[in-house]
């Protein structure tokens, strides 16, 4: 039960490929086609470049694949692994199934894949500063149902450091309530041909769940981009 309530957080990640320019997108100039072409500048699918990641899981590896219509990407590490199922279209970046599998100091360990009534929205295009979206809909673990209520909204840009250097970012706000009982609170920071340099969830949760959060010291969970290597040709 902890793992799931700490996991879910991670609906609301990932993305990424390198350049620290940063262009605002506006609609007033541009037709629906550019809007998303634009858009997808900040969550690409295809990059000469390995992405490494310092997170509260240890180090992971971004790897992006395809499988049909649907865009792959798998986190790994030496304890995790985290996949998600993402349809990429010009309306935004939806998620259709989440996997993972993880063990935490070497005594808790859970895996297992989560699916939707419908694909959960992750981004909502134009990629603008003060768009927002909700989204609620059924979230299927195993055998076990629960209902999940999202609220996002793109918030300004802001310089942001992390170990890789410093990035013009735009912000990502997200928060999940789940009948679970967990609540969860995600912030991410996505820049121009890179996507994701850094995410920062926070989740809440009473009971044995919320105890045994505070005692691993997992009540926030970060990630950062670590390094950029250029993959050979």
């Amino acid at each position: 039960m902890i793992l799931k309530a700490f996991l879910i957080t991670f609906v609301s990640l990932f993305s990424f490929s390198p350049s620290q320019n940063y262009t605002h997108i506006s609609t007033e100039n541009y037709s629906n086609e550019n809007v998303s072409i634009l858009s997808s500048d900040y969550f690409p699918v295809t990059t000469n470049k390995t992405l490494i990641y310092d997170s509260d899981f240890g180090e992971a590896e971004l790897k992006i694949t395809k499988e049909k219509n649907l865009d792959v990407f798998t986190f790994s590490g030496e304890d995790f692994i985290y996949r998600q199922k993402l349809l990429i279209n010009d309306d935004g970046v939806f998620v259709k199934e989440t996997y993972q599998n993880i063990t935490l100091m070497l005594i808790l360990s859970k895996e297992g894949k989560l699916t939707y009534n419908e694909p959960l929205p992750r981004i909502k295009f134009p990629f603008n500063s003060g768009n927002k979206w909700n989204w609620k809909g059924k979230e299927f673990d195993e055998d076990d149902t629960y209902i999940l209520d999202l609220n996002a909204k793109i918030e300004n840009i802001e310089k942001v450091k992390v170990p890789a250097g410093a990035f013009d970012a735009i912000k990502l706000v997200t928060t999940v309530k789940s009948t679970k009982g967990t609540k969860s609170y995600v912030t991410e920071w996505y820049a121009k041909d890179i996507g994701l340099i850094k995410m920062v969830a926070v989740v809440e949760g009473g009971g044995v769940i919320g105890t045994a959060r505070d005692l691993l010291g997992l009540g926030e969970i970060v990630f950062e981009l670590k390094e950029i290597k250029s993959k050979p040709n």
